[in-house]
């Protein structure tokens, strides 16, 4: 059955001019965005896209997908990460036009590990005249510095007139999601290419800013709410969360408009530290499971502040679960690298078939060879176990070569060999199965959802008001592990908690945020 969209989503996808949508969690913002590319692309010509663009490679490569599954014709669109967008559309193509040369480029994550061109770390919207001729001359030897990407772009916009007068002709629309995590340097492209001609989308939440430490906050999304050039819309309807649970995040904000009467979340005091809450974990489970009818415990996780936690858990919590840890082939931005932890994902989830993830790359009816040979290749990489996954290494390089032909990086290719080859780093990629509980930190859980969710490290010092600087990173990281949760979220505390500079356990105090106002009404507290 084909879903409809709401009237909230419906007045979204047909409003015609620039827009800014404030999205709750589980309010379907991905299938609105997606309703509304499938709404622009048929009256597109053919050498004309739209630039679809995610902070992750993952939810860039979740919204291609959606597309692709509903049959459209992406024609000339851009779907990506934002640095992939700054270096493959704008400064690639332009740079020339500052360096008079034309170089094989390479891409260094951080310019503060160059000798050379270190002082371009303070580059920003106003450069020196010495940065600039730094920039260039960098650009001149092919060097592109991943940190300072947004930078180069809006340097080349501003200095290459042509710039923004091709992109004007090739796009149509731009879409940007999660956009409380942009910065000044996004913001000002943004508006850039809006001032030109294109019809801005702007998709976010302003309680879900959780990465402060990168100096990214939502005070660029609440401008473009105040822009007049901008309608604001809003999707308020969590359909993903039990009603409880939305209303428990929204009165961590003052938003919150009911005091439900089926609670589901849990405020839970244990007598103990980590271990002790393990133990407890393990005895209620069973228990927890039957209450709200989930079979399996890869539907469940516990969320932690950080690794020190994480750690502690998997030493102590006896029923199966596991671990989720970055690899060095996640850390890699390149297309290569990015396709290769995909395939590897999907290949190794029972719900992915080869011909779902071919028919996620070419259309069968559009480029035939090209699905055909790739079809193949996934075929021969979705056979293979954990233990051969390696000898699929040149059919995974073969794959690559067929969607990025000239995407051809030895860093890719060396990690994937290191993966590929590497026990421990085959089973990061691996979903867990059936039995096992997912644990993972706060920050790698955003984007994902469970049906039941333990959130962990609620204390002072923790997750809490006492450092002003990152009290609202803070709470709205607490807002993201809350919403996590479809069911049921059961908030542990102990008496005691693991202090990793101290690296000895001390006696816990439970979070400020725990004493809002409203809170003790919409939650329910519990001993074990």
């Amino acid at each position: 059955m084909t879903k409809e969209p709401t009237q909230e989503q419906h007045s979204i996808i047909n409003y015609p001019g620039n827009i800014v949508v404030t999205a709750k969690p589980g309010s379907g913002k991905t299938y609105t965005v997606v309703e509304k590319i499938i709404k622009v692309l048929p009256s597109l010509p053919d050498y004309k896209g739209v630039i679809a663009i995610s902070f992750t490679n993952k939810a860039s490569d979740e919204l291609k997908k959606r597309c692709n599954k509903n049959g459209v014709y992406a024609k000339q669109s851009f779907f990506g990460t934002i640095d992939k967008f700054y270096i493959s559309q704008i400064i690639i193509p332009f740079a020339r036009h500052l360096t008079n040369s034309i170089a094989e480029y390479s891409i260094s994550s951080n310019v503060k590990n160059d000798p050379k061109y270190y002082k371009l770390a303070d580059f920003s919207v106003k450069p020196s005249s010495e940065q600039e001729a730094l920039l260039v001359d960098s650009l001149s030897e092919g060097k592109i510095f991943l940190d300072k990407s947004g930078e180069t772009a809006l340097y080349i916009l501003n200095k290459v007139p042509g710039a923004i007068k091709y992109l004007r002709a090739r796009f149509s629309h731009i879409f940007i999601d999660e956009y409380q995590d942009c910065g000044e340097i996004q913001h000002n492209i943004f508006l850039q290419l809006v001032n030109a001609g294109l019809v801005g989308v702007a998709v976010g939440d302003k309680n879900q800013a959780i990465y402060g430490f990168t100096n990214r906050f939502p005070k660029y999304l609440i401008n473009l709410i105040r822009n007049d050039e901008f309608k604001h819309f809003e999707l308020s309807k969590n359909h993903r969360c039990h009603p409880s649970i939305s209303e428990y995040s929204l009165c961590l904000f003052g938003a919150s408009k009911s005091v439900p009467e089926d609670k589901r979340v849990f405020l839970v005091n244990v007598q103990g530290n980590e271990n002790q809450i393990a133990e407890k974990i393990d005895k209620y489970l069973d228990e927890i499971k039957k209450k709200y009818g989930v079979t399996h415990n890869n539907k469940i996780a516990i969320l932690c502040r950080g690794r020190s936690t994480v750690n502690l858990l998997d030493d102590s919590l006896q029923s199966p679960h596991k671990i989720f840890t970055d690899t060095a082939l996640d850390r890699d931005t390149s297309d290569w690298s990015r396709l290769f932890r995909d395939v590897l994902v999907s290949c190794f989830d029972n719900n992915v078939y080869a011909v779902d993830y071919a028919d996620g790359l070419f259309s069968e009816e559009i480029e035939p060879v090209k699905y055909r040979k790739a079809l193949h290749l996934c075929n021969e990489i979705f056979t293979s176990t954990p233990e051969s996954i390696s000898t699929a290494e040149d059919k995974f390089i073969s794959l690559a070569k067929l969607v990025y032909p000239k995407g051809d990086s030895d860093k890719a290719r060396s990690l994937l060999h290191d993966a590929l080859n590497d026990s421990e780093m085959i089973h990061s990629y691996i979903p867990a199965a059936d039995n096992e509980i997912n644990i993972m930190t706060l920050h790698k859980s955003k984007g994902l959802e469970f049906n039941i969710v333990f959130h962990m490290d609620m204390y002072k010092y923790i997750i809490s008001d006492e450092y002003p600087d990152e009290t609202t990173q803070l709470l709205n990281l607490h807002y993201v592990g809350i919403t996590r949760a479809i069911d049921a979220c059961y908030i542990m505390n102990g008496s005691k908690r693991f202090s990793s500079n101290k690296d000895a356990f001390v006696s816990a105090c439970p979070s400020s945020f725990l004493d809002f106002s409203g809170l003790s009404d919409r939650r329910i507290s519990v001993y074990w």
